[in-house]
């Protein structure tokens, strides 16, 4: 039984010391629109949620989502102007604007939860917000 308890010490360890020394991410090239900015801020936004759940603490994820509100103001003005064109069923722009209130509309339940650090609703709006990118994805995403 020794053994077997030195060699599960011994592989803990080993995987401690391997996740202190990850390479770091690979550097991402700007974003080339308004549509990219805040999808990778999304993206950021729903993984900070994830660890704060896994922590137990997810009251930063209101102030993220706020900071995500003006991206999805700027994608608006970038739209409403011209200047970014969907890449994929462009003549859609009126069901593009549905989906992307329906998306940003569920997020609230995202920043209700959070702003009470409930971290099983914020949870349970978390999986609300992740079933919402598909409408939008399946339609425009090229």
């Amino acid at each position: 039984m020794k053994p077997l308890s030195l060699l599960l010490l011994l592989f803990a360890a080993g995987c401690t010391e391997h996740s202190q020394h990850a390479p770091p991410p690979a550097p991402q090239a700007p974003p080339a629109n308004p549509v990219q900015a805040e999808m990778r801020l999304l993206s950021a936004t729903l993984q900070s949620a994830v660890r704060g759940i896994g922590a137990g603490d997810v009251r930063s994820v209101e102030h993220e989502l706020h900071r995500l509100h003006a991206a999805k103001e700027t994608t608006e003005a970038a739209i409403r102007s011209g200047s970014y064109r969907l890449p994929r069923n462009p003549d859609r722009v009126d069901r593009f604007r549905e989906l992307d209130e329906a998306f940003h509309g569920g997020l609230g339940g995202l920043v209700q939860a959070s702003r009470r650090n409930d971290v099983a609703a914020t949870a349970e709006a978390l999986g609300v917000v992740l079933r919402g990118c598909q409408g939008c994805h399946s339609e425009f995403r090229p």
